[in-house]
């Protein structure tokens, strides 16, 4: 399964993994940086790049139009700024986000001559042509190459090629429509001339049973060894940017898997009696069809009936979605628009068994570096006319391990072998239940890890990470400790852990570590009735994928004052769940948590947070 993460992208500089954005403080000098990895575009656009290579925009401009390199690095150039490249006012190699800086190789074999000339939908020439290009026998490709005024000269080595061109025009009315081609060419011994026919295009999108709005378009056009993802690529990844049209692909030859994939987000209109949104998959091979607006109605979907709470006080955040396919992955989530909290959707998805749907809401969804929360959960495989229900924000909060089955990182503490290192993230205001998990980025705070009494590393950002050889067999100590002042809650204003375990680097690499998860039914946009009973129901959970351990102790205290006081709560505690009563105070107040636990193995852990619900 893709990981689902956006913040704390472990940095393994030292491994030559990802370098981090922000560097931890150090005690001695053993910690590794943590952070996303934010990419200096020329033209000041805010991109930027987890640890497992997915892509993240701030959603403003409308859009990039993303080639790959010879070397499988990324071009993403902003739609309103492909012009600039094509003229040679901006160089390609400073828009690679994968190694930045680094132009595209230009082929090492001399070649024969062959113009490239485009049309755009009236015959006209478009302002930009984009080409990349893949040998059918071969497997070599070059490109990509943007010409200005939809006319360009490549240099290619006798055969047959497969074509992968993208046209961009209207520059002067800020459209930026887009159109896609794919063509198979032979190249000879002597120059010629390919026409690429925008004439021929059709239209690209859905026909859908209801009115919508585009929020977020993604096409993939492709020649690629069957099963793979290895061979030309061009995409476009709008927010929603212009109209789309493709070109129906005629004869191929060679065997190779040819091409598209195309991931949309559309919401309901402003003015719609109930909100609802669309998050729609299509792929073919063959070539690209001569129909290519699908016609899809609600029954062949899945539906989604999704409740949004909001977290103490009325917000709205940013809902996007990924589908996850086996073989075309994705490398950056679908957008649906902003939801107002609190507030109900209906949502649609693409059902099929090869797809697995992961979510996200993003707190808020601006400028990369700015404090924020990303709310995750997961759909799963959907099924077409089947109808699953959905709670985000689902009060109290609390601190969490729960990763929801990502990739990166395998765990919130772990040992990472491959890059020899030790990773170490708690998510410090996560919702308290399983079923969703909330990370927070750019907070203000501290983490420290030592091992057998000894200060290893500390730092401010939420996550650390150290190599391996600073580590010693024997014990472990983090601690974290951050605070959160945003508008869109006024709960879990500060939390606080600390986690002493046993550390063996021959042992399971997912770390002994644990936390209390509680439920407290009854909560309504993070408030529960003021002068009431309230029932807690506790867990002692490790994080997934380590060893098992029974709980062996388990304490409870709350606060009605903002942790000035604490007052123990009695718990029935059976095997790793207890319960609890708690009465709540008739004035309008706050409730803050604190847990403490042990395992068999005397691993502790010691959590709290402040304002972890509301009570009016």
């Amino acid at each position: 399964m893709r990981q689902k993460l956006i913040g704390v992208a472990v940095a393994m500089a030292a491994t030559g993994l990802v370098p981090g954005a922000a560097a931890a403080e150090t005690a001695p000098e053993a910690a590794i940086a943590v952070g996303l990895e934010s990419v200096a575009l020329p033209t000041g656009d805010a991109l930027a790049v987890d640890a497992e290579g997915m892509l993240v925009s701030d959603g403003t401009g409308p859009g990039y139009a993303l080639t790959r390199s010879v070397d499988g690095d990324r071009i993403a150039v902003p739609l309103d700024t492909i012009d600039k490249v094509a003229s040679g006012g901006l160089e390609l190699g400073s828009f690679n986000v994968d190694d930045p800086g680094e132009e595209p190789e230009e082929p090492a074999e001399p070649g024969t001559e062959v113009t490239i000339e485009s049309k755009w939908l009236d015959g006209s020439a478009p302002d930009v042509l984009g080409v990349s290009a893949v040998n059918v026998a071969t497997g070599e490709r070059g490109g990509p190459y943007y010409f200005d005024g939809g006319t360009g000269t490549l240099d290619l080595p006798p055969g047959r090629y497969q074509l992968l061109a993208m046209l961009h025009d209207d520059f002067e009315s800020e459209d930026y429509d887009s159109l896609f081609a794919i063509q198979e060419i032979r190249v000879g011994a002597r120059p010629s001339t390919v026409v690429v026919d925008g004439t021929r295009a059709e239209p690209v999108g859905f026909d859908l049973d209801r009115e919508v709005v585009a929020e977020a378009f993604i096409f993939e056009a492709f020649s690629y060894e069957p099963d793979t993802e290895d061979g030309a690529w061009i995409a476009l990844w709008a927010f929603p940017g212009g109209d789309v049209y493709a070109v129906p692909t005629g004869r191929l030859t060679g065997g190779r898997d040819v091409g598209f994939t195309i991931r949309a987000g559309y919401s309901s209109p402003a003015d719609a009696t109930e909100a609802y949104s669309y998050n729609l998959f299509r792929t073919e091979l063959g070539g690209i069809p001569c129909d290519m607006v699908e016609t899809v109605h609600d029954e062949d979907l899945a539906a989604v009936e999704s409740e949004y709470q909001a977290l103490g006080t009325k917000s709205s955040f940013s809902r996007m979605d990924m589908a996850v396919h086996p073989v075309y992955e994705p490398w950056a989530f679908t957008g649906t628009g902003e939801i107002a909290l609190p507030s109900e959707r209906t949502e649609f998805y693409t059902a099929d068994e090869d797809l697995y749907w992961e979510q996200r809401g993003v707190f808020p969804y601006g400028r990369i570096g700015d404090a924020s929360d990303w709310a995750y959960r997961d759909a799963g495989v959907l099924e077409a006319g089947e109808t699953a229900t959905a709670v985000w924000n689902d009060a109290p909060i609390s601190v969490g391990l729960e990763n929801l089955g990502q990739d990166f990182p395998p765990a919130m503490f772990y040992r990472w072998d491959e890059y020899e290192g030790v990773f170490f993230g708690p998510w410090m205001f996560s919702t308290a239940s399983g079923d969703e998990a909330v990370q927070g980025e750019f907070y203000d705070g501290a983490m420290t890890l030592s091992n057998n009494g000894t200060l290893i590393a500390s730092g401010d950002d939420m996550g650390l990470a150290v190599e391996s050889a600073a580590l010693r067999p024997g014990r472990l100590t983090v601690t974290a400790d951050f605070e959160r002042g945003v508008d869109w809650s006024l709960l879990g204003t500060r939390s606080t852990a600390a986690w002493d375990f046993a550390y063996d680097p021959a042992a399971d690499p997912v770390l002994p570590v644990s936390v209390v998860e509680f439920s407290t039914p009854g909560l309504e946009n993070g408030y529960a009735e003021a002068g009431t009973t309230q029932e807690f129901a506790l867990e002692f959970v490790q994080q997934p994928g380590g060893d098992d351990q029974a709980c062996a102790a388990m304490t409870f205290e709350i606060s009605f004052d903002d942790g000035a006081t604490w007052t123990a709560v009695p718990i029935r505690l059976v095997g790793d769940t207890a319960d609890a009563s708690v009465e709540l105070p008739a004035e309008a107040a706050f409730g803050s948590v604190r847990f403490t636990a042990a395992d068999e193995a005397g691993n502790t852990v010691m959590h709290e947070t402040i304002r972890s619900f509301g009570i009016r």
